[in-house]
């Protein structure tokens, strides 16, 4: 994959970038220079881009670095998930009871580099592989029973990815209720755990009331209204489709044959992981606006808890022949290759539409509009990335200007705020022009034409526009003064 994505597979892999710009060059967490945002969703991702060696000059391409962390990223998850296997092995092995724990850990670990989803988000540029190692570890660390650890891994877990608080509340809280039901005691690690990601989410949402006065990131406000039967029916058709252990249905067999013989043995912890990922992706659906045929730049939300099956699946085989379990793991392997084959060319395709409706465009404002221009754009991560620190972007949809956030459902008082702003040009998808027409009196400038635009399906042309603001219209100026 890495090899076939010639750019981030999404525009947003240029935001947090634009941040570690700001960050590096001391202007800290900052979307333009100085105006302080709460614009990411991933803390943790931009710290980590912020001390790698990613080459921010306004000529270079950041690329290829990042790919090669998200490849890293992805072989430690690999690493943990065997690593995880092998702890839970030995924990269930004794004389009367051998395992094969080499056979098991190496086959738990080869499942989770297998994973297609993984794999896809690997090479993204967006933070799915370090939420999927961050809590691969977390999760090793917890069965290891280490409580310094498990707490600050599970901080650093929330702070990889907001949604992985649901997960290390069903898993640790299970652990809990289990343990000390049992009076087994080994309560304080899943605890710990539960303190960290509670304790780092109480600070990410006072960095957010300091900076801009509300409890969440923007993204929420925009994004946090939605989901229900609509997310679910998400979940089943761009989910799941790309899940291998379902669609070869002989790794439904394995996991359920694992959990079975787990809690038959009063033992919980496989139960546990399968559950967690159930109700981490279910709660994903229902809380959020999710849409039929979009591609990764939603279904990444799901990815980074996909390594799981592949960590529960090799203890079903202990149950069954040999030859049984060689014919229950060969199919999901070769789905898995499939698979792998399809997201490397869907990750070329949505490649291809950064670079042609993102990077260029960012190129374009970068060498051809005026160094101190006021630019509007839908598309707010390579225009900021390869825009002059001189100018100043703003963007329309919110997702790094708080105002707009909040002034999401508010569709006068979001233009009034254009408005004030007096942006010279607006670059958005051509469709837009007629939600910016009423306030601006807009004229073409440049046209960027994608003709097999892949982010939704069904694939089709997409073009996005460089419009000049000729003025802003007098009647639209006196109402927006009216209102200010």
């Amino acid at each position: 994959m890495m090899a076939n994505a010639t750019d981030f597979v999404i525009d947003d892999a240029y935001i947090h970038l634009s941040y570690v710009k700001s960050v590096r060059w001391g202007d800290g967490l900052s979307y333009n220079p100085g105006d302080w945002e709460t614009g990411f969703s991933s803390p943790l991702w931009l710290f980590v881009l912020s001390v790698w060696p990613v080459p921010l000059a306004p000529e270079s391409d950041p690329v290829r670095s990042v790919q090669l962390l998200g490849v890293l990223l992805h072989a430690w998850t690999a690493m943990v998930g065997a690593a995880t296997t092998m702890e839970l092995t030995r924990r269930r092995a004794d004389l009367a009871h051998p395992l094969p724990l080499w056979s098991l850990t190496m086959l738990g670990g080869c499942l989770v580099a297998m994973t297609p989803t993984l794999l896809q988000g690997a090479t993204s540029g967006m933070e799915v592989p370090l939420a999927a190692a961050v809590l691969g570890s977390w999760v090793w660390i917890l069965v290891c029973d280490r409580p310094i650890g498990a707490c600050i891994l599970g901080g650093l877990a929330v702070w990889a990815r907001p949604e992985t608080i649901v997960f290390v509340i069903v898993f640790a809280g299970g652990l809990i209720a289990e343990r000390l039901h049992r009076r087994t005691g080994h309560w304080q690690s899943p605890l710990c755990g539960l303190a960290g990601a509670f304790g780092a989410l109480a600070l990410w949402i006072a960095y957010d009331l300091v900076v801009s006065g509300y409890p969440w990131p923007n993204a929420q406000y925009i994004k946090g209204q939605g989901g229900g039967l609509l997310g679910l029916a998400y979940l089943q058709y761009e989910v799941l489709p790309w899940q291998a252990w379902v669609v070869s249905l002989s790794g439904v067999g394995l996991v359920a044959l694992a959990v079975w013989r787990d809690v038959s043995q009063r033992r919980f912890e496989l139960a546990l992981l399968l559950l967690a990922m159930l109700v981490t992706w279910i709660a994903i659906a229902t809380t959020r606006p999710l849409h039929v045929g979009t591609q990764f730049y939603e279904s990444r939300y799901f990815a980074p808890f996909a390594a799981f099956p592949g960590i529960i699946a090799p203890f079903g085989l202990v149950v069954i022949p040999r030859w049984m379990g060689i014919a229950l793991v060969l199919p999901w392997g070769i789905v898995s290759g499939i698979q792998d084959r399809e997201l490397s060319v869907v990750a070329r395709q949505l490649s291809e539409d950064t670079r042609a409706l993102h990077t260029n465009v960012g190129h374009y404002i970068a060498t051809t509009l005026e160094r101190d221009a006021i630019v509007a754009v839908e598309g707010a991560g390579a225009t900021r990335f390869f825009a002059p620190r001189s100018m100043r972007i703003i963007d329309v949809v919110g997702l790094n200007d708080g105002a707009a956030a909040h002034l999401h459902f508010d569709r006068v008082g979001k233009l009034c705020h254009f408005v004030q702003l007096r942006p010279r040009y607006l670059i958005v998808p051509l469709e837009w022009a007629t939600s910016f027409a009423p306030a601006f009196e807009l004229q073409a400038r440049e046209h960027f034409d994608d003709p097999l635009y892949h982010q939704t399906l069904p694939v089709r042309p997409h073009v996005v526009t460089v419009f000049s603001i000729v003025q802003s219209r007098p009647d639209w100026a006196q109402r927006c003064g009216d209102r200010s």
